[in-house]
């Protein structure tokens, strides 16, 4: 008889087990042969979390095909250029009128099968963060053949022989679904999904313990790069248009003054997501004072501060944060004078596009004390230049 197991809803956000673990050893067990995804939405996140993953398979003679939804502009672009380059096989499903909505993960050796089935889509929030929940179902292909020959028609029924609303996906095809607006760049994704009305509270913590997100893999960030593998396999895909991101994590050390210093590399790595180049310029304080870029208008962020036990220590709502490029030591400033008595050094900025009208970010930050402290210091996995104190880390997620 098949095993069945389960993935509970709370084990994705508290960590605990996690769909994307769960692939990424699948993807590398030897007795796994094929992979077979269906999914109503994908992004690239976990797609390039996963890529080096997708290449072992495929190294050893195996094979991916993926058959993915469309519907409401909630698939990206990049999420499909990666499939065309990644996979051996890339199909869409669109049909007026309803909408595509399965979610499973099929693999497929010559002495076993395991699918996984239920609500998580190839997202980062499907596969980590999300409440979600997937059945795991183990088969013997040499005992329960009929069971797995009725399982694979699950992607068998889908395949545009038997399905005329699937078809399958080359770069003039996914060319055509951009131009026609079927499919949206994922940053314009990200901001289709749209933001609470202004003075819309923000969903208060519960107490439960999170676990971000893996952080992306740093190759996923290098600028003007493109990921490694795309255009190289097949010649017919291009570079991903660009990686889009929840947020960024870092380690901040607040100054006397209130200045902290951000991360250049970062902004380097995605200007977008700071706004840089900044467009303005400091207006002096003496006459023979030099101006700098700024941010105007200055980005208005919601700060929340946890300390100890995850108390809430400062709570500042729409704060104007002063954001200046100080070009002679290439050094991005922002200035929150409240932070400096509460904020203590190396303390970690969840940074995230703001979740209401007329915010910018909002801003997590953890004291070295908060018990998401840890968590959110194993997303920073890239080192800052430390002038002879210990570096600062920061991470993309």
């Amino acid at each position: 008889m098949p095993t069945i197991r389960l993935i509970k809803p709370r084990d994705q956000a508290t960590g605990k087990n996690r769909l994307l673990h769960e692939l990424k050893a699948d993807l590398a067990d030897p007795g796994f042969e094929d992979l077979k995804i269906v999914v109503a939405y994908a992004k690239s996140g976990p797609i390039l979390r996963l890529q080096q993953a997708f290449a072992a398979l495929r190294g050893r003679g195996g094979k991916i095909e993926a058959i993915i939804g469309i519907d409401q502009q909630g698939t990206s672009r990049q999420a499909l250029e990666l499939g065309l380059a990644l996979f051996d096989a890339t199909y869409v499903t669109q049909e007026r009128g309803i909408t595509f909505h399965p979610k499973a993960y099929i693999f497929s050796g010559s002495e076993k099968v395991r699918m996984y089935i239920g609500s998580s889509n190839l997202t980062v929030g499907g596969t980590e963060t999300n409440f979600e929940a997937s059945a795991v179902v183990d088969l013997d292909p040499a005992t329960e053949g009929a069971t797995v020959n009725e399982l694979m028609e699950l992607w068998t029924d889908l395949l545009p022989v038997n399905c005329p609303a699937t078809r399958k996906l080359d770069l003039a095809a996914l060319n055509s679904l951009t131009a026609q607006g079927f499919v949206l760049p994922e940053r314009e994704v990200q901001q289709r999904t749209g933001k609470a009305k202004k003075g819309t509270p923000l969903v208060p913590k519960s107490g439960l313990l999170l676990q971000p997100p893996t952080p992306l893999p740093k190759s996923a960030m290098k600028p003007g790069q493109p990921t490694p593998g795309i255009a190289t396999k097949r010649g017919t895909a291009s570079a991903p248009t660009g990686t889009a991101v929840a947020g960024i994590a870092m380690q901040i050390t607040p100054h006397h003054n209130g200045e902290i210093f951000l991360s250049k590399m970062a902004a380097n790595e995605n200007p977008s997501f700071f706004a840089f180049p900044f467009k303005g310029v400091t207006v002096p304080k003496t006459a023979t004072g030099k101006p700098y870029p700024q941010r105007l208008p200055d980005p208005v962020v919601n700060i929340d501060v946890y300390g100890a036990m995850g108390a809430l220590t400062l709570s500042l709502a729409s704060y104007s944060l002063n954001t200046v490029f100080y070009s002679p030591k290439s050094e991005i400033r922002v200035t929150a004078s409240p932070l400096v008595p509460k904020v203590p050094p190396y303390s970690i900025m969840v940074m995230r596009p703001g979740a209401t009208e007329g915010v910018d970010y909002d801003i997590e930050i953890h004291t070295p004390d908060s018990p998401e402290y840890p968590k959110w210091r194993s997303v920073c996995t890239t080192a800052m230049p430390g002038g002879g104190k210990p570096p600062r880390w920061y991470g993309w997620f």
